[in-house]
């Protein structure tokens, strides 16, 4: 992907390198640019080698095999296991390396739940496990020194922040498994992103929670502020991570875009609440089943599943209708 500033409003673009050198209007501000040529890739010098003449002489050629070559007599076992080997591998280790096609490799509702079943899916998870109980430290953190430790858990919330956002936009463009961690880049667009993520969530997810903290009332007001969180909270949340823009915090050009994809954005909030409500109940049977000391930790590892799981829903939503959505250049 080619990324840019717009010429005019300093909105941050990106857009396939088939389109370099065009020129479009910028989704904020409707005037017109040019897209940047790709970089040039940097060249190396590599140490020069003989040929070596390959050639099969003529009178072999009769000889040479063409298929595929057969299984040895009693490998039939093996090559199962070998299989079943390369598939888990596949499951559990990073899959930054192969092409985002879209393409699932299991049924679509297994393959959703695969989602974080990676290396790197597992290292975020454990991230993600440790900073919510880290908080537990810090009365003790103003004895070791208070600041480092605030800065240690500073750096955690924010890498979660982004790497949240990252699975989003990773799945956006096909990715089936979570993307690698640690590949943030500049830091400084690792925090353009997680402000303007936190912007979001302040206009479209706290009104009805500090409506019910300040009045602990759940009238028509609440309930009100409860279908605006529903309706523009995840849309906004998938413009921002694709626009990296403040475009994303208006609700008309939110409403626009839900009602190209009306149908299908229903069903994702669907889809999002039967979720919700598995990983729930998941967590209330843990509840009955698991020692009280152990309870705490399989809530949080649980919530850290869901969270990918949802990230990857969200992302493959604007795969699938990015089309209808008309959102880049």
């Amino acid at each position: 992907m080619i990324r840019f500033p717009c010429q005019h409003c300093g909105a941050k673009l990106q857009i396939s390198p088939a389109h370099a050198g065009k020129e479009g209007l910028c989704p904020r501000c409707k005037n017109k640019l040019t897209v940047p040529p790709m970089p040039e890739p940097e060249l190396e010098l590599v140490r020069e080698e003989t040929p070596v003449d390959t050639r099969i002489p003529s009178k072999l050629l009769e000889e040479v095999a063409v298929g595929p070559r057969p299984l040895p007599v009693g490998k039939d076992d093996d090559s199962r296991q070998n299989r079943l080997v390369q598939t888990l591998s596949d499951l559990l280790n990073r899959d930054d390396a192969r092409e985002h096609t879209g393409v699932r490799r299991l049924p679509w509702f297994l393959d959703i739940l695969l989602y974080p079943a990676n290396l790197s899916g597992m290292i975020t998870i454990v991230f993600m496990v440790i900073f919510p109980f880290s908080l537990g430290f810090l009365p003790m953190a103003f004895l070791w020194g208070g600041i480092r430790f605030w800065g240690f858990l500073g750096v955690i919330g924010l890498y979660l922040g982004w790497y949240l956002a990252e699975c989003v936009y990773d799945s956006a463009k096909g990715g089936t498994r979570a993307p690698p961690v640690f590949d943030v880049g500049d830091w400084d667009d690792l925090w353009s992103r997680v402000s303007y993520l936190m912007a979001v969530y302040i206009l479209f997810g706290v009104p009805p929670i500090l409506y019910r903290v300040l009045t602990g009332r759940a009238d028509v007001i609440f309930w009100l502020l409860m279908v605006w969180a529903l309706v523009f909270l995840p849309m906004g949340l998938l413009a921002m991570v694709i626009h990296d823009s403040i475009s994303a915090l208006n609700p008309l050009f939110l409403l626009d875009s839900i009602r190209r994809v009306l149908g299908p954005y229903l069903c994702l909030l669907l889809g999002t609440g039967v979720l919700v409500g598995l990983f729930w109940h998941a967590g209330g049977a843990g509840r009955r089943l698991t020692l009280p000391i152990v309870l705490p930790l399989f809530h949080v590892l649980l919530s850290a599943y869901a969270a990918l799981v949802l990230t990857h829903l969200l992302g493959r939503f604007y795969w699938r209708y990015r089309d209808r959505l008309d959102w880049g250049i």
